[in-house]
C-alpha cells in the first residue's frame, strides 16, 4: 500500500463555489498533482485515502479518518496537504502537525448504514431524550439533511435542528459500521440509524468512544453448543466495555477440528455479523498481499480478518514459509501494541482455521497477544448428531421423523456435520430415483391428462369443482431412503487413513486360542461402560503387543480383531511414520491418535513397531530407523508415541495394538505400565493347530481323499502357520503341472477331474520347505519373557 507524509496546512475557503463543494464533500483533502500521481498513478481525484496522525511516540494515541483525495486547487509544495476546518477539528488534528496519507484503492465506497446519536447543543448540558414514538420522524429529517451531503463521515455534525420542543445536534457515529468511515450518501437508499438514549457524546483522538452497533456474535448453529459458548465469550470482549484498568491483550483466535466440523461454516457467519469491514487472506496470497490486507484492516476499524486454512498458508513447501510466518507475527505485534497504547478494546478481529492448533500453529504465533485463544470443533457425539438431523430436512412423515431422528443419530457415528448434510443428499436423490422409476411413461401420463380434462368439462357442466391433481400431492421420503443412503455415505474422516482391514474371522485362525482370549477381552473392556470397569481396574488396560516368531498370525489375529469387534481400524506399518523431513512423523503419529479418539470406539494397530519403536541406544548407533530420517527423528518419533500412549485417560474407547517380531529391540520403556500393558506372546501352532489350519486348507482345494491331515500335523513340527499355507500352495503347484502336462501330451477324458492334490504333494512340500522357526530364536522369546512379560 502506498503511502506518502504530509505536514497540514490550512484550506482557504473563499468563493460560493468552495461553500457549497464544502458543503457536499466536507472530507476531501488536497495535495499537489506530483504528489497525486505518486499515490494514486493518476492525476484523477476521488480516490478512498486513510489519513493518520503521525504519534510522536509509542503511546501516543493512534488518530486516523478516512477521506478522498483530490489535486489541490492552488500551487501546493508536495510535502503539504489541505483540508476543511470541520473535518480536521473532528479528526483532532491540528495546523502544522504530520499526518500520513494511505490509498485503500478505488473510490469512496457507498455508505450502506448510517448511525447517528445525539449529542449536547447549544448550552453544552445533556439533552432530553427523544421519546420513541418521536425517533421514526427524527430519522426522517436528518436523513433530509444528509441528501444535501454527499460525502458522509464519522463525526460529522448537524447543529440545531428543530421540530418542536428544544433544539437537537447530532453526530455520525459510524459509517458502514466504522467509527472512522467515509462513504458516498444515497437518499432513500443508505439506511439511516438512530439511537434514542442520550449519553454524553465524546471523542477520544477523533474517535467516537461508543461501543459498534452491531452485534457481533454466532447464533443459529445446532450441534455446536459448546464451541459456540466459547467463541461468544471471546467475541464479546470486542464489544462489550470492561471497569478493567488492564485490558485484554491482543487476541487472535483459532478455530480447528477435523474436516467437515465446521470451521468454514463458522468464518462465514462471523463475516456475515455485520460488525466491522471484512477482509480475507487466501493460502495462495503472496506476502506482500497479506501485509497488504493487513494493513488495510488497521486502517479501516472496525474489522475482522480472516484465514481459512492456515496450515496451506504456512505450509512447509511454500519456498517463503519463514517469511509469511515472521510477516504474521510483526502485523500481530503491531496490532496488539496499538490496542494496548490506546488503552481501549481492540478493534481488528483475527480468526484463522486449521486442522490441528497443536501441529498447524507455528510456537512463534502461539506467543502472548499473537494466536493465543483456540476453540476446538469435535466431531459431534449422538446427541449433537440429532440437533444436526433436526435441523436438516429429513422429509419423512412427521409420524416417522422422531423414530427416524433415534436411528440416525445413533447409526452416524464418526460423521461430521459437512457428511449429515451429504447423507441427506444421498437420500434426496435416492427417494426422487425411487419417484422416478415408478412414475407412470409418458403415453399413460397423457391418457391420465385427458381423461382429468374430461373430468374437469364434466364437473363445469354440473357446476362442480374438480379434485386436486393426486400428482400434486406432496410425496415423503422413506425411512427407506434414509437407511440406503446411511450405506452409501461414510464418514469422510475414516477415507485417508483408515484401513480396511481383510474380512478375517477368528475361525479363520487355526489354535492359538489364549491370544484370541486376550483380545477378545481386550475388546470387551473397550465397549464396557466406565461405571463396570471401575469395579476391577483402577485403569483398563488398553495397550497390547502380539511378539512372537514370523508367520504366526500375529496380523491376521489384529484383522480378526477388526472384524469381530466392528471397531473403527487405523492401521499402519511402523516405517510408514518415518519421514524424510523433519517433524513430519512425529505430527503423523499425533494426528494418528486425534482421529482414533474422534472416532472412538477404535483400533490403532502398528504393525512391524519395532522399526519406530526401537531402544534409544539402538537409534544414537545407527538403528533400524537412522536411515529413514536419522537418529535424532527417531528418538522423537518414539518420544511421541510414548507421550501418546501414556495418556490412556484422554484414549477413552481407543485400543492400541502393536505387533513385531523383535521384542528385543523395543525400548523397556514402551513396556511399562500404562503403555503396553498385556503382552501376548503368539507361538507358533501347536499340533492341535497345525491339523485345523491344514483342514482350512483342504476345504479350499481340491485334495485326494488319501490325504491324511494327522500325519502332516505331526510332520510340520516346528512350522508356523504361514509356512504351512505355503506347503498347501506349493503342493497346488506341483498338481497343476501335472495337469499341464496331460493336456500338452493330449491326454483326452476326465483327467481334468481327476487332477487334485495328493499325499505325496503335500509330503514333497514339507521336505523342500525350510523352516524359518529355529530353536534359538524360540529361546530368545522366552529369555525376553522371563524379563518383561507379566505374568
Amino acid at each position: 500500500m502506498k503511502w506518502l507524509e504530509f505536514r497540514i496546512r490550512k484550506l482557504h475557503v473563499n468563493t460560493d463555489a468552495d461553500k457549497r463543494l464544502q458543503k457536499r464533500q466536507p472530507s476531501r483533502i488536497y495535495v499537489n498533482e506530483e504528489a497525486l500521481i505518486e499515490l494514486t498513478g493518476t492525476k484523477d481525484g476521488g480516490r478512498a485515502v486513510c489519513v493518520e496522525k503521525v504519534s510522536q511516540s509509542i503511546d501516543e494515541h493512534p488518530v486516523r479518518r478516512e477521506a478522498t483525495l483530490w489535486k489541490a486547487p492552488e500551487k501546493l509544495d508536495k510535502t503539504v496537504t489541505l483540508m476543511y476546518e470541520d473535518f480536521r477539528d473532528v479528526c483532532g488534528f491540528k495546523l502544522g502537525e504530520h499526518v500520513k496519507v494511505t490509498v485503500l484503492g478505488g473510490t469512496i465506497p457507498t455508505a450502506e448504514e448510517v448511525v447517528m446519536k445525539q449529542i449536547p447543543g447549544r448550552d453544552g448540558n445533556d439533552p432530553e431524550p427523544i421519546a420513541p414514538e418521536d425517533v421514526t420522524g427524527w430519522e426522517v429529517i436528518l436523513a433530509g439533511r444528509l441528501s444535501q451531503v454527499e460525502h458522509v463521515y464519522a463525526g460529522l455534525v448537524l447543529k440545531n435542528l428543530f421540530v418542536r420542543g428544544p433544539e437537537r445536534s447530532f453526530v455520525v457515529e459510524s459509517v458502514n459500521g466504522r467509527s472512522t468511515g467515509n462513504a458516498k450518501y444515497i437518499d432513500r437508499t443508505t439506511r439511516l440509524l438512530l439511537g434514542t438514549a442520550a449519553p454524553k457524546a465524546g471523542t477520544q483522538g477523533g474517535e467516537v468512544t461508543k461501543a459498534d452497533s452491531r452485534k457481533l456474535e454466532v447464533t443459529g448453529i445446532r450441534g455446536l453448543d459448546t464451541p459456540l459458548k466459547k467463541l461468544n465469550n471471546l467475541l464479546r470482549t470486542f464489544t462489550t466495555s470492561t471497569p478493567f484498568k488492564k485490558r485484554q491483550r491482543f487476541p487472535g483466535i483459532v478455530i480447528h477440528g477435523g474436516h467437515g466440523t465446521g470451521k468454514t461454516m463458522l468464518l462465514n457467519h462471523i463475516a456475515s455479523s455485520g460488525w466491522g469491514t471484512v477482509f480475507r487472506v487466501e493460502y495462495k496470497d503472496k506476502l506482500s498481499e497479506i501485509q497488504e490486507t493487513f494493513q488495510k484492516a488497521k486502517l479501516q476499524q472496525p474489522s475482522i480478518i480472516l484465514i481459512d486454512q492456515l496450515e496451506r498458508l504456512i505450509d512447509k513447501e511454500r519456498s517463503n514459509r519463514a517469511a509469511v510466518i515472521l510477516a504474521l507475527c510483526d502485523m500481530l505485534d503491531s496490532l496488539a501494541s496499538e490496542a494496548a497504547a490506546k488503552g481501549d478494546l481492540p478493534k481488528v478481529l483475527i480468526i484463522a482455521t486449521c486442522l490441528d492448533y497443536t501441529t498447524d500453529v507455528p510456537e512463534d504465533l502461539k506467543d502472548p497477544g499473537r494466536l493465543t485463544s483456540e476453540i476446538f470443533l469435535p466431531l459431534p457425539d449422538a446427541d449433537a448428531r440429532r440437533e444436526i438431523l433436526d435441523s436438516l430436512d429429513l422429509g419423512v412423515a412427521p409420524d416417522q421423523k422422531e423414530a427416524l431422528l433415534d436411528h440416525l443419530s445413533a447409526s452416524t457415528h464418526a460423521y461430521s456435520g459437512k457428511d449429515l448434510r451429504r447423507l441427506e443428499d444421498e437420500a434426496y436423490l435416492i427417494a426422487m430415483n425411487r419417484y422416478c422409476s415408478s412414475a407412470p411413461t409418458h403415453d399413460a401420463s397423457q391418457q391420465l391428462t385427458n381423461q382429468l380434462e374430461a373430468l374437469s368439462v364434466t364437473d363445469s357442466a354440473n357446476e362442480k369443482r374438480p379434485e386436486e391433481n393426486p400428482a400434486d400431492e406432496e410425496e415423503y421420503l422413506l425411512p427407506a431412503d434414509w437407511h440406503e443412503a446411511l450405506r452409501l455415505v461414510k464418514p469422510s474422516l475414516m477415507y485417508d487413513i483408515n484401513l480396511k482391514p481383510p474380512s478375517i474371522h477368528w475361525d479363520d485362525i487355526g489354535g492359538q486360542e489364549p491370544v484370541k482370549l486376550a483380545l477378545r477381552r481386550a475388546v470387551s473392556m473397550n465397549l464396557e461402560s466406565p461405571e463396570i470397569l471401575s469395579r476391577f481396574f483402577d485403569r483398563p488396560p488398553k495397550g497390547f503387543l502380539l511378539y512372537g516368531p514370523p508367520g504366526c498370525s500375529k496380523t491376521m489375529a489384529a484383522q480378526a480383531m477388526a472384524t469381530e469387534s466392528g471397531l473403527n481400524f487405523f492401521a499402519v506399518k511402523g516405517a510408514e511414520l518415518l519421514n524424510m523431513y523433519v517433524g513430519e512423523s512425529e505430527r503423523a503419529v499425533r494426528r494418528l491418535f486425534q482421529r482414533a479418539r474422534e472416532v472412538s470406539p477404535s483400533m490403532i494397530f502398528f504393525d512391524e513397531i519395532d522399526s519406530i519403536a526401537g531402544q534409544r541406544a539402538g537409534f544414537s548407533s545407527g538403528g533400524a530407523s537412522s536411515s529413514h530420517g536419522g537418529s535424532h527423528g527417531g528418538v522423537n518419533v518414539l518420544t511421541t508415541l510414548l507421550n501418546e500412549m501414556d495418556g490412556f485417560e484422554a484414549l477413552h474407547g481407543v485400543v492400541v495394538l502393536a505387533a513385531t517380531n523383535r521384542p528385543q529391540a523395543l525400548d523397556p520403556a514402551l513396556l511399562r505400565p500404562g503403555r503396553f500393558d498385556d503382552l501376548i506372546y503368539v507361538s507358533p501352532p501347536n499340533e492341535d493347530a497345525r491339523r485345523v489350519i491344514f483342514q482350512k486348507e483342504a476345504k479350499k482345494r481340491r485334495m485326494d481323499p488319501d490325504v491324511d491331515v494327522d500325519r502332516l500335523a505331526k510332520e510340520t513340527e516346528g512350522y508356523s502357520g504361514a509356512e504351512i499355507k505355503g506347503i498347501c500352495a506349493s503342493a497346488g503347484s506341483a498338481a497343476y503341472d501335472r495337469l499341464r502336462l496331460r493336456r500338452t501330451e493330449g491326454e483326452e477324458g476326465d483327467g481334468d477331474k481327476d487332477a487334485v492334490i495328493r499325499m505325496a504333494d503335500l509330503e514333497q512340500a514339507i521336505r523342500n520347505q525350510k523352516k524359518q522357526i529355529t530353536r534359538e530364536m524360540i529361546l530368545g522369546f522366552e529369555n525376553w519373557e522371563r524379563q518383561f512379560r507379566k505374568l
